[in-house]
């Protein structure tokens, strides 16, 4: 028993030595386990949706050419005003990283990765002006593992809508 004991001392020991040299090395267990491989750059427009119920797209009507879970709300503000106010609420989300944003800044792709086991989900978000004094977004959350989702794509871009509505009011 004793044998047994020490043994498992020493595997375990083993494996915390492992998972901190990772760790340490800048990759994270959870990227090595769940990775995200390269993420293809969104186009609205031109958007082709999969089979798979694991995503959730709203878009506004002029935009996307794809069948839309809704249209996206227009806000009582220019774009570069609703962009600080989304910037500040995505801030505030648990888990979530910028993975690329274009050089104009109006689109942003994030990973958020779920509470307990990490799966890494894909946020693209693109901000449209509407005209001076309006400004509306176009949002695309995905799985990237499993067919689906739980509701959880929806129920994110729709928790995110309203903190954003929260912060510009």
């Amino acid at each position: 028993m004793m044998r047994f004991l020490r043994n498992l001392l020493i595997a375990i020991g083993g494996i915390a030595i492992a998972v901190a040299a990772l760790i340490l090395e800048g990759e994270t267990l959870e990227s090595m386990i769940f990775p995200i491989d390269t993420v293809p750059v969104i186009d609205f427009a031109t958007l082709e949706r999969g089979p798979a119920p694991n995503q959730y797209l709203l878009c506004p009507e002029s935009v996307c050419s794809t069948q839309t879970e809704g249209v996206a709300p227009v806000f009582n503000v220019a774009v570069t005003k609703l962009q600080a106010a989304w910037d500040k609420m995505i801030a505030e989300q648990p888990r979530v990283q910028v993975l690329r944003r274009d050089i104009t800044n109006q689109q942003i792709d994030y990973v958020q990765r779920t509470r307990l086991l990490r799966f890494p989900d894909l946020v693209t978000v693109r901000f449209l002006p509407v005209d001076d004094t309006h400004a509306t977004i176009a949002i695309y959350s995905r799985s990237i593992y499993g067919e689906g989702d739980f509701g959880v794509n929806r129920a994110r871009v729709e928790e995110w809508l309203a903190k954003l509505k929260m912060q510009i009011e």
